[in-house]
């Protein structure tokens, strides 16, 4: 990508043959090679492997633990701890099955997906005019949502984090653009999305990351403070978009991904930032609260706080974990 177009640039580079991309490209053999097993083994294989990443992993369930306690506090230790268990298991189902997109055809990948409410939210992207936003928290599934929409040849546009590794990030950017979508750098900002959904690209969008105070409000999420971006009212403002919560799950008893599609958010901007912020967050809350083992509970979604500090809210207790 450049200054002129941040699109995402799928093309293959020379560099990625570099010696220190070597074991990246005998990860991502293996993770096509999984891609090819059939279902029940694979998650199989991964609810196995699910009991030694929760005792191994120390930093990252000291970070799911503070979530689901902040968010969760009416349940008792235990029944948090089957809930990041489970969790585990679910995003290592999705892991397991990460390469299908570059394995599979559009028409086979779209046999994987189960989508609920899509009729209305079909009805509303095809009457013209109008784009949608997606509204999609970090479910471990989250990119069978963005798949399933652009194998069916929606024109699609999303945002999404360079990952550290650059081979990794071509090829999981090179799934997300194979039927056409738009990836755009975070960093772009939004002016390249808008940009796209005038020319009639749907918009996938992930609001639930913290990105610090400067630019958010403190709104709740699961009862919590929530640093929040108040850009979902704006965008809708600009561009006139519809706006469709989503939530994509994996079904280990179906071995296919449920694509939740809510109801088109009526009356949406009301005009009151704070109180549209909010809701936001209350449609995602609706989503997951009866399935929450689908979210990716080790992001610091709380490390912002309304008090400020200068140390981080989660940093101590890795620290703790890590025994320093």
């Amino acid at each position: 990508m450049t200054r002129s177009d941040p699109v995402f640039d799928h093309s293959f580079q020379s560099r990625y043959l570099h010696p220190r991309f070597w074991l990246t490209w005998l990860s991502l053999g293996l993770l096509c090679l999984l891609a090819w097993l059939p279902v029940r083994w694979r998650d199989r294989l991964a609810a196995a492997f699910a009991p030694l990443v929760l005792r191994f992993s120390k930093k990252q369930c000291y970070i799911a633990r503070t979530n689901l306690e902040l968010c969760f506090p009416q349940l008792s230790p235990q029944a948090r701890e089957v809930i990041l268990l489970d969790s585990i298991r679910v995003g290592l189902q999705c892991f397991f099955a990460f390469a299908e997109p570059s394995c599979f055809s559009a028409q086979r990948l779209l046999k994987r997906y189960a989508p609920h409410g899509w009729d209305k939210v079909k009805a509303a992207m095809e009457d013209g005019g109008r784009p949608v936003i997606f509204l999609i928290p970090h479910a471990w599934a989250i990119d069978a949502g963005g798949m399933f929409l652009a194998a069916q040849g929606y024109p699609m546009c999303t945002m999404m984090h360079s990952a550290k590794n650059a081979l990794y990030d071509w090829f999981i950017n090179r799934q997300r653009a194979r039927y056409g979508g738009r990836v755009y750098e975070r960093s772009a900002g939004l002016k390249s999305v808008i940009k796209s959904m005038g020319e009639g690209c749907h918009f996938f969008y992930l609001p639930d990351q913290d990105h610090g105070a400067d630019a958010s409000l403190f709104v709740p999420f699961f009862g919590v403070p929530k640093a929040t971006l108040p850009a979902l009212p704006r965008l809708v403002k600009l561009t006139g978009a519809r706006v469709v919560p989503l939530l994509s799950c994996y079904n280990a008893g179906t071995g296919q991904y449920d694509l939740l599609f809510g109801d088109i958010m009526t009356e949406y901007p009301t005009g009151d930032l704070l109180a549209d912020t909010a809701r936001m967050n209350q449609e995602i809350e609706a989503l997951l609260a009866p399935r929450p083992e689908q979210y990716m509970w080790f992001l610091k979604y709380f490390q912002t706080r309304p008090e400020g500090g200068r140390e981080g809210f989660y940093e101590a207790g890795i620290r703790r974990v890590r025994g320093r």
